[in-house]
């Protein structure tokens, strides 16, 4: 498997998972509320109208050693009404690179996220969606990904990981060059199964039990970086003399009512 970028870097330090439906059968109301306050509803965001009050920019940390750059608010704006995700070449801690990631501060669980974005086409630099929990929030490691890979921006990659277990499922053709244009890509998650969708197609699905998909409630990730090394997967990043953008138009987040038993 290879992995598209995880998140990392930042701790949470409330209960959420799969105890929480045991856990609010009794609790009394105060904590029930402090509980919710941290697992976001539905919501529906465009034209650059991005509310700060739900996104963090991430800043002076990066997600791995696959990346040659490091998240920096600097690379996160807005452009012509688009949140603008940049990759430039000013050096931000020990990388030769910087880059842009943007965050829920909330956690959100199943339901339909949609994000309508350009990618950019270059090698070595990957533009994509993460639904992530992990160990720096005190959760088992559950991913859902969709991602768009410079080398070849007529192509979605999709993976998940269950409790640290990857999954690198299905590579799509899109037939079209996400570059070029503005499409909209997300996926419907349910207990049962993960459909994956390119402009309210669906594209791929998994089934199965729910111990055996991502079932945590995780914060929805929008990135845009630049790789290390030299692999098949991302081919080595060349800066091109001037900085790279990712844009993002809108996301939605359309909350499935299994929320409330789950």
């Amino acid at each position: 498997m290879r992995k598209i970028a995880t998140g990392h870097g930042v701790r949470r330090t409330t209960l959420i998972g799969a105890s929480l439906a045991a856990l609010l059968a009794t609790a009394g109301p105060a904590l029930a509320d402090s509980l919710f306050s941290h697992i976001g509803g539905s919501f529906s965001e465009t034209s650059g109208s991005f509310d700060p009050s739900r996104w963090q920019r991430s800043d002076g940390w990066k997600a791995g050693g696959h990346m040659n750059c490091t998240w920096s608010r600097a690379n996160v704006t807005s452009r012509k009404g688009h949140l603008a995700l940049t990759v430039d070449d000013r050096i931000t801690g020990y990388d030769r690179y910087s880059c842009g990631e943007y965050s829920t501060h909330r956690f959100y669980g199943y339901g339909a996220y949609t994000v309508n974005l350009k990618a950019v086409k270059a090698d070595g630099v990957m533009t994509s969606v993460s639904h992530y929990t992990g160990p720096p929030f005190g959760d088992p490691w559950d991913e859902i990904t969709l991602g768009i890979a410079g080398k070849d921006t007529t192509k979605l990659e999709i993976s998940y990981v269950v409790n640290g277990v990857g999954h690198r499922n299905a590579v799509v053709d899109l037939g079209f060059d996400a570059a070029k244009g503005f499409h909209s890509y997300g996926f419907d998650w349910k207990p049962d199964g993960i459909v994956w969708t390119v402009d309210g197609k669906p594209v791929h699905e998994v089934s199965g039990r729910p111990e055996q998909l991502p079932r945590m409630p995780g914060r929805l990730m929008l990135r845009f970086w630049s790789a290390s090394g030299d692999t098949q997967w991302l081919r080595r990043f060349t800066y091109p003399g001037h900085p790279l953008t990712a844009e993002v138009a809108s996301v939605t987040y359309r909350e499935d009512p299994a929320n409330l038993s789950n």
